[in-house]
């Protein structure tokens, strides 16, 4: 009978402490947002991207997000690293678009497209680093698809059933008034709302109020204001801020919309790594050398309540005024910059000419565009003197600063050559 007591007891123990054991680890969410894992106060403290999970958790990092299950399995997958470092994973289930072989007004596409989602989450659901369940990114459109809606709810149902210890979401392109409408009205079975959203993300607090949302809710991409809603050139092309204004705008939309209160459960930094968007510094919290640029210093800030000992170079000013209007191939013209590095590191200045992206929304699955080196004539210290390439089109000067404690700060001015 002693043996039995043992065993039993031994058995709850191990039913009670997946974290130690390997098995599901449970995640709860109140109607008012406040999340539990394994019956303990969580906030999401995350980033999307490719980058390292060690300088995830080295920051203050708490979680990763995917798109898809691409490399997330087995003994070397993002879980099983993940679940090592102590990180949860965001786990992304990529659904298909409205096209020309997949329509959500069709019944059979939409059962095939459930028994691809549950076959993952069987495969998955027990692994002890999970989190949640992401159903599609920015599938909605426009929002006027009742049929995707529609199928988003028998999916979310669906997962429930075959994993109700991890909430399911969606993440949306933006939360419009449209958006909050049909989902109240035709997905009622989601946990959640993610919500990927750049420069509108210091209003966000107010519009969920004013739009009626009153569910949880969190932040599934955050980060530089988004090219499509920034200022554009007099032919057309989108101005990126630099490294340190992208800082600046973080600090403040994090402490007004993302900090722990209010609804939210957290979010997820974008990209935690280097990524082709536009440009390759749009996004970028990284260089392809693992160099973090001052936002990585914000999110370490707002994720432990202090910075890190040494920080990324400042990039107070970058001055190319020539480049405001097309100039002729050949044309010299002249840049400079101020910065600034409050560790008193020595600072080295790499100035680049780049041909502009000619497949600026392609998602960041393109190489970096064409480099010019010989268009920078000089360009060894803060001022540059650039020869306008021989070819017209659009073009960028890049700006790289680094303090040699592999922190870096960018900026970049484009320009066009005018055809003759």
């Amino acid at each position: 009978m002693k043996t039995q007591s043992v065993v039993l007891a031994f058995g709850l123990f191990l039913i009670l402490s997946p974290a130690l054991f390997g098995g599901a680890i449970p995640v709860k969410i109140s109607p008012e947002g406040n999340w539990q894992r394994d019956g303990k106060p969580y906030f999401i403290r995350g980033a999307g991207g490719a980058g390292s999970l060690e300088e995830l958790k080295k920051r203050g990092g708490n979680s990763i997000r995917t798109w898809s299950d691409r490399n997330i399995g087995g003994p070397d997958g993002i879980l099983e690293h993940a679940h090592k470092l102590g990180l949860t994973v965001c786990f992304g289930i990529w659904l298909e678009p409205e096209c020309q072989w997949f329509s959500y007004k069709k019944p059979e596409d939409c059962e095939k497209q459930k028994q691809r989602v549950l076959k993952t989450i069987l495969e998955h659901r027990d692994h002890p680093a999970l989190l949640c369940w992401g159903i599609g990114n920015e599938v909605e459109g426009d929002g006027e698809n009742e049929a995707f809606w529609h199928q988003l709810n028998r999916l979310a149902r669906a997962v429930k059933k075959a994993d109700p210890a991890h909430p399911a979401f969606t993440a949306v392109a933006g939360f419009s008034k449209k958006k909050i409408i049909a989902v109240n009205q035709w997905v009622p079975d989601l946990d959640f709302i993610g919500i990927n959203t750049y420069a509108a993300l210091g209003r966000l607090r107010e519009s969920l109020q004013t739009d009626g949302w009153k569910r949880p809710w969190v932040v599934t991409e955050y980060g530089a204001r988004g090219f499509w809603e920034s200022p554009k050139t007099s032919w057309g092309v989108a101005k990126e801020q630099t490294s340190s204004e992208k800082a600046v705008q973080l600090r403040d939309m994090y402490q007004r919309c993302i900090e722990d209160s209010g609804g939210c459960g957290g979010g997820y930094a974008f990209n935690w790594g280097w990524k082709q968007e536009y440009t390759g510094s749009w996004f970028s919290l990284y260089s392809r050398q693992q160099e973090a640029v001052t936002a990585v210093d914000v999110l370490e800030e707002m994720w432990t309540g202090k910075g890190p000992e040494n920080r990324s170079p400042e990039l107070i000013r970058l001055k190319c005024p020539d480049a405001d209007k097309p100039m002729a191939a050949g044309t010299h013209f002249k840049a400079e910059t101020l910065a600034h590095d409050a560790d008193g590191d020595p600072l080295t200045y790499t100035w680049i000419v780049r041909a502009e992206d000619p497949h600026k929304s392609n998602e960041g699955r393109n190489p970096e565009p064409p480099l010019f080196p010989a268009a920078i004539l000089k360009g060894q210290g803060p001022q540059a003197e650039i020869a306008a390439p021989s070819k017209p089109g659009n073009y960028r000067l890049y700006l790289e600063v680094r303090d040699g404690k592999n922190h870096l700060a960018t900026a970049n001015v484009p320009f066009q050559v005018a055809a003759n």
